[in-house]
């Protein structure tokens, strides 16, 4: 679809552009005038293309409008859906990835007790040396995987936790925290995340969701 300006317009545009130009100073009211009246058919043009661009656009935005509602309406079930489940597989994330660091550093501890015996191992019997320390990389391996299968975290799935929160009493805000008022969401909401202690007036919780 090809958009273009009439022609009409872009000889009325010239006309009042090469007219405009030949006003270069005002010496008495008469060239005031001429002046004044220059600037005044300036300005119909200027407001006549903007009502245009603003008509033309209309039906589409419009269009364009009625397109957002149906995807909105269409999808809004499903959002809720996967908002739901993402919030069920983050909580349990979090658990599993609990269980996982924990394994982990049981694995740690477990790995130095294996290369200190093998160690002590080896000075005791120089001669089997390379069976010893093959010996500890097979154990090393099995403490690792049996760290592995004790959790059930699912790969890939990242885990977002968001800080949420509602302001009981604005009140207390402003007596404790005079900055973050009137309540500003993002100062608010920065400043939660650099203190390790409550803010008067302030609800705070977690939200989870996997993505």
């Amino acid at each position: 679809m090809e958009i273009s300006i009439m022609p009409e317009a872009h000889d009325v545009k010239l006309s009042l552009i090469n007219n405009a130009k030949t006003l270069e100073t005002i010496n008495d009211g008469f060239e005031a005038t001429m002046v004044a009246d220059s600037q005044k058919s300036l300005r119909h043009l200027i407001n006549q293309i903007e009502e245009s661009r603003k008509a033309a656009k209309a039906p589409i935005l419009e269009f364009g409008k009625r397109i957002d509602s149906i995807a909105k309406d269409f999808i809004a079930e499903v959002k809720d859906e996967e908002t739901r489940i993402g919030r069920l597989l983050g909580a349990f994330q979090i658990v599993e990835r609990e269980k996982k660091i924990l394994a982990e550093r049981i694995a740690r501890v477990e790995e130095c007790k294996i290369l200190s015996e093998a160690a002590a191992a080896a000075f005791d019997d120089s001669d089997s040396i390379a069976r010893i320390e093959q010996e500890a990389l097979a154990r090393i391996i099995q403490a690792r995987q049996e760290a592995a299968s004790k959790h059930d975290a699912v790969k890939g799935v990242k885990v977002r936790t968001t800080i949420e929160f509602e302001i009981e009493s604005e009140a207390a805000l402003l007596a404790a925290r005079p900055d973050l008022f009137s309540p500003n969401h993002s100062k608010i909401r920065a400043a939660l995340k650099t203190t390790t202690t409550t803010i008067p007036g302030i609800k705070v919780w977690e939200k989870i969701k996997s993505y």
